[in-house]
């Protein structure tokens, strides 16, 4: 039978039983899912799986690779693999709530998985590992803006990777930007690709209407446990504490559930006088040689990780680029007298770890106290 004519067999239904129909059709289409699964499983048993049928598949090597990574699961979580069986998972649910439980947790998520949209269980995924500052300073390693012209069709083509909070700052303003662009009284919408390219050229170029720019609102999500998220991404608990020394804090209080118990004011983690006293006294960046004058952070000489304090004499300015270098983030620490002229210093950060002693061990303080700014 055509596809058409199914449709039109369809049509003879009462909306009741096409709902119906509907449901019974998507858990069995999941059950012949694992049907497919328990067939890799063994297949993989006798190696006879490989690369070879994504292209056999019509499907990236990716998911084939992700598909033999869950059948072999399946196999150690017997309460996930029978809700599973009877359908009630769909195939992103499943391969999460794989990498989530273990046998101990295999119950525990075998009831709540199907409830758990696939994006909710994979950032679950990703916060069960805290990234190191290795990790964070590989993706700042990582970024890239790359483009080429296509002479056929007269147009550029490009990309960028970026890290995880400049990445999230730059969406967050052109994804703005892009819902600012309303159409005029009675025309469509243009397509999102199509607003965020304009609102990339006016970001860039500085031309297009005469409208307020974006600003950027990047939350931190700082959990009781795991680490702390910039939009569903982890970020090194080294990196927090270069945001937390700029942020102005929204305390939100939950109990054990999550569940929001109060809101507390809005707040600083630093006091408004002594940045502006740190401010008013460092016109530039205190980078050796720097003078950038804008965009400037607050910075701690000796991080509060490690057992630095928001005295002023611990506090200068620096530009976001040189932040990022500087401990307890980068590889590198200001040492000195910051309000002597020419007594600040750029040391290695082991140099300023030497002089502080060996029980201000920063993974040490960080598991001690937390993250801090």
């Amino acid at each position: 039978m055509s596809f058409g004519d199914q449709v039109d067999e369809l049509r003879t239904h009462s909306l009741e039983w096409l709902r119906d129909a509907r449901v019974e059709a998507v858990r069995e289409q999941r059950r012949w899912r694992m049907r497919e699964l328990a067939i890799v499983r063994v297949l993989d048993e006798r190696d006879a799986i490989d690369d070879s049928l994504a292209a056999a598949d019509g499907v990236s090597v990716r998911e084939v690779r992700a598909a033999v990574e869950t059948a072999r699961a399946r196999e150690s979580l017997p309460r996930v693999a029978a809700v599973a069986a009877d359908g009630a998972l769909s195939d992103g649910q499943l391969t999460a709530v794989t990498r989530l439980a273990d046998v101990d947790s295999d119950a525990e998520w075998a009831e709540r998985a199907p409830h758990c949209a696939p994006a909710e269980l994979q950032r679950a995924v990703r916060a069960r590992t805290v990234p190191t500052v290795d990790e964070s300073r590989r993706r700042h390693a990582a970024r890239a803006v790359w483009g080429r012209f296509d002479e056929r069709e007269g147009a550029w083509h490009g990309g960028f990777v970026l890290p995880d909070l400049e990445g999230s700052a730059v969406m967050a303003v052109l994804e703005a930007r892009a819902e600012q662009m309303r159409p005029a009284k009675g025309d469509a919408w243009a397509p999102l690709r199509v607003r965020l390219a304009d609102a990339l050229v006016e970001s860039v170029t500085g031309h297009g209407p005469e409208r307020p720019p974006a600003r950027a609102h990047v939350l931190v999500h700082v959990p009781v446990t795991g680490p702390a998220e910039v939009h569903g991404v982890p970020i090194a608990h080294e990196r927090l504490e270069q945001l937390l020394a700029n942020a102005s804090l929204e305390v939100e209080v939950v109990d054990g559930d999550g569940a929001t118990v109060a809101m507390l004011p809005t707040t600083t983690l630093i006091p408004t006088r002594v940045m502006r006293a740190v401010r008013t006294h460092d016109v530039h960046c205190r980078w050796p040689g720097c003078t950038r004058t804008t965009g400037l952070e607050i910075h701690h000489l000796v991080p509060r990780s490690w057992g630095g304090t928001d005295d002023p004499n611990n506090l200068v300015v620096v530009c976001a680029p040189h932040h990022r270098q500087l401990v307890p983030h980068g590889r590198w620490a200001l040492n000195g007298a910051p309000r002597r002229v020419g007594a600040l210093r750029l040391v290695p950060a082991d140099a300023l770890l030497g002089r502080l002693g060996p029980d201000r061990s920063p993974r040490g303080a960080a598991q001690a106290r937390g993250p801090s700014g």
